[in-house]
């Protein structure tokens, strides 16, 4: 199967319309783990309290997605990370975070809980620190 590439696409007035998407992934198990900055999404399923890093992005707009396949703590320290955190820490199974590159590090845009909560609660959410 061969990759398809749409950066840089502009299609003007016409309908683009896309059926499936599927992004690439790559799974991080070991401590001290870098997590790629080509790859979108990052799968965490580490058997212990430990820790990846992340690089800078290359390019305003780039998108990174990490999921939570472990109920242990794994913390990650983003070289940039806008704002005043510095590290985002996930401990539930289910547990997400995206990151959006821009001019100021990775933004978070977006932060899922993996646990049980009641109705209009949220539980369990990544930690920013």
């Amino acid at each position: 199967m061969n990759d398809l590439i749409l950066q840089n696409l502009d299609v003007g007035s016409a309908t683009l319309t896309v059926k499936s998407l599927v992004y690439s992934t790559e799974t991080k198990t070991e401590n001290a783990d870098a997590l790629s900055t080509t790859i979108p999404i990052s799968i965490l399923d580490h058997d212990g309290d430990e820790a990846v890093t992340l690089a800078n992005g290359s390019v305003i707009g780039q998108v990174k997605i990490i999921v939570s396949s472990t109920a242990n703590t794994v913390t990650c320290t983003p070289a940039t990370l806008a704002g005043a955190s510095t590290t985002i820490a996930t401990t539930e199974i289910g547990s997400t975070y995206t990151l959006i590159w821009t001019a100021d590090g990775w933004n978070v845009i977006a932060r899922g809980g993996g646990g049980n909560a009641a109705a209009n609660a949220v539980l369990t959410l990544p930690v920013l620190a």
